[in-house]
C-alpha cells in the first residue's frame, strides 16, 4: 500500500550526496540487489532530494521516500539499522512510516480545487523532450499514470480512459508562483524543472466523476510526486491546501 518513509541517516564520515548516490539506495532499498527490472518504465517508488539536519556539517540527513505499490514495501526499507550512500555508511537511527491504502485514497472527498507545493525541480517528458511549464493536464496525467502502475492490471480502481477524459477537459491551472532552478540529474548533466506553488481547478460544470478522480490523484501525489524523474528526487509535491469547493 502507498506508504511514506522518512528516516534520519547518520553518515560515519562527512557526506556530499548527489542524485546518482541518492538515487542508488532508493534502488537498493526498494528493489534489492538482485533487481531484474531496473530498467522499467514505472518504478513503484519515488524519493525526495536529502536534506541536511541541524547538526555537525553533513553528517546528519533526513531521507524521505515513498513505496506505491498495493502491498507492503519490501522488508529492506522496514527497520534498516545502516544503509550505504555511494561509498559511505550511514546508521538509521530514527524511521518512520505513514501508510494508506488505494481504497482509501479513492474514498477521500471530491475535490474541484487543488494547492499545490513543488517542494524539487518539477518537469515532464514528452515525445523525447523535456517540458518546463505548468501543464494541468501533463501534472494530472504524470499522477494517473503511476496510480494505474502501481495497480494490478485488472484492478477496478484503475483510472479508465473515459475517466480521465473528463477530467482532462475540465482541469485548469488558475494560479502560480514559480520559477526555474537546476539539479544534477544524476546522468552528467543539470536539468531544469519549475519549484514553488500552483492552484488546479476544474471547471465549474465539470461532472461529479472529475470531481472524484482530481481528488485521488492528489492525495495520491505526496506519494507519488510529479513529472519525470521522481526516482532521483525531481518532483517532489506536497499538498498545501486542497479544497472541496
Amino acid at each position: 500500500m502507498p506508504t511514506l518513509i522518512e528516516a534520519r541517516l547518520r553518515a560515519q564520515q562527512p557526506l556530499r550526496p548527489d542524485t546518482r548516490q541518492l538515487h542508488g539506495l532508493a534502488c537498493a532499498l526498494f528493489e534489492g540487489a538482485e533487481a531484474t527490472d531496473h530498467d522499467g518504465q514505472e518504478k513503484l517508488f519515488a524519493v525526495w532530494p536529502l536534506r541536511p539536519m541541524p547538526g555537525p556539517p553533513d553528517q546528519e540527513w533526513a531521507f524521505c521516500a515513498t513505496w506505491l505499490a498495493a502491498g507492503p514495501p519490501p522488508a529492506g526499507v522496514v527497520a534498516p539499522d545502516q544503509i550505504r550512500l555511494g561509498s559511505a555508511s550511514c546508521l538509521v537511527p530514527e524511521i518512520t512510516h505513514r501508510s494508506v491504502t488505494h481504497a482509501a485514497l479513492a474514498a477521500g472527498p471530491p475535490l474541484a480545487v487543488a494547492c499545490l507545493e513543488f517542494c524539487s525541480p518539477t518537469y515532464f517528458s514528452q515525445n523525447g523532450s523535456d517540458v518546463v511549464l505548468p501543464d494541468p493536464r501533463l501534472i494530472a496525467g504524470s499522477w494517473r499514470r503511476r496510480w494505474n502502475a502501481s495497480l494490478p492490471d485488472d484492478d477496478v480502481m484503475r483510472i479508465d480512459d473515459d475517466a480521465w477524459h473528463g477530467l482532462h477537459r475540465a482541469i485548469r491551472l488558475t494560479s502560480f508562483d514559480l520559477r526555474t532552478r537546476r539539479m544534477d540529474s544524476g546522468r552528467g548533466h543539470e536539468r531544469a524543472g519549475f519549484t514553488g506553488t500552483a492552484t488546479l481547478r476544474l471547471d465549474r460544470d465539470a461532472h461529479a466523476a472529475a470531481r472524484q478522480v482530481l481528488g485521488t490523484l492528489v492525495r495520491f501525489a505526496e506519494f507519488c510526486g510529479t513529472g519525470a524523474q521522481t526516482t532521483h528526487g525531481f518532483g517532489a509535491t506536497r499538498v498545501r491546501s486542497p479544497s472541496g469547493e
